[in-house]
């Protein structure tokens, strides 16, 4: 699991200079390719004719071009955020249009059986909906809980560039995981939170940047990457990897672990 892969402003800019749209999966593509899928959240639709982002902008898209690297890299995507109806429904629909052979979920239940375990994907936008009803949300876990080995619930949720998540986070993840969800997926501050293990289940209040043009502090292009391994009913093995994000547009894998954030960075005008 990553955290935020934005494919707009810089990141699309860079790719069609370098007419490279691997160039940010490169130094990261061994580890990708490594799993049997990584979850991200991808926060920017994908467009036909995605025009130029400039330093600044907060509508982002992301060229078409990029489809087949995530193809390749094995990523299944969630589209609950703030982002990605930045060009209308016209956009979310072109999104999943390109996205046709990119496992990917946004109001629906997306399950994936992948070496004989079932995965079930749901999301949710508490940025763009923060009114979202939270009954709800636990009442639809508990009923989706056992129809998969292993439901997982990516959330965009929590204010930006905070170095721990509050507290109604806290409770919401508690709740969701009493409901059966098994995993939470957590993003949207764009800085790494950290882990927590509540009842045996995994809690990532955020996993920070993976991809993104957010290189003004450290902790927006400093975060860390996921691997669990998972049986049918446990997980066996779980190991959190420090990434840094170079050229303001490439990750790569860190041989130390960053240091701790004891005040949240300094941010540019925040974003919609």
């Amino acid at each position: 699991m990553v955290g935020d892969l934005g494919l707009g402003r810089h990141i699309t800019s860079t790719a069609r200079l370098k007419n490279d749209f691997s160039w940010s999966f490169k130094e990261i593509s061994p580890w990708l390719t490594s799993n049997d899928f990584t979850l991200a959240n991808l926060e920017s639709p994908i467009i036909s004719q995605c025009p130029k982002g400039e330093t600044g902008t907060f509508t982002f898209c992301g060229d078409e071009r990029f489809v087949p690297f995530l193809q390749s890299h094995r990523f299944i995507v969630n589209l609950n955020n703030n982002h990605i109806l930045n060009y209308g429904q016209d956009g979310l629909s072109q999104t999943k249009k390109f996205l046709s052979l990119v496992p990917n979920f946004y109001d629906d239940f997306l399950i994936q059986n992948i070496n004989g375990i079932s995965f079930g994907f749901i999301g949710y936008d508490f940025i763009t909906y923060p009114q979202t009803d939270k009954t709800a949300i636990i009442s639809r876990i508990a009923q989706l809980d056992s129809r998969v080995d292993w439901l997982i619930v990516s959330i965009h949720w929590g204010n930006e560039y905070l170095p721990h998540q509050e507290q109604w986070r806290v409770d919401l993840a508690h709740q969701m995981i009493d409901a059966g969800a098994d995993i939470i997926h957590g993003h949207h501050p764009h800085v790494y939170q950290p882990l927590e293990v509540y009842q045996n289940k995994y809690i990532y209040y955020s996993l920070g940047n993976f991809i993104f043009d957010q290189s003004w502090s450290y902790e927006t292009s400093h975060s860390q990457i996921a691997r669990l391994t998972l049986s049918k009913n446990i997980v066996i093995e779980s190991k959190n990897v420090p990434i840094e994000i170079k050229f303001n547009s490439q990750p790569a894998l860190m041989s130390s672990v960053p240091p701790q954030v004891s005040e949240p960075p300094s941010p540019p005008p925040v974003h919609p």
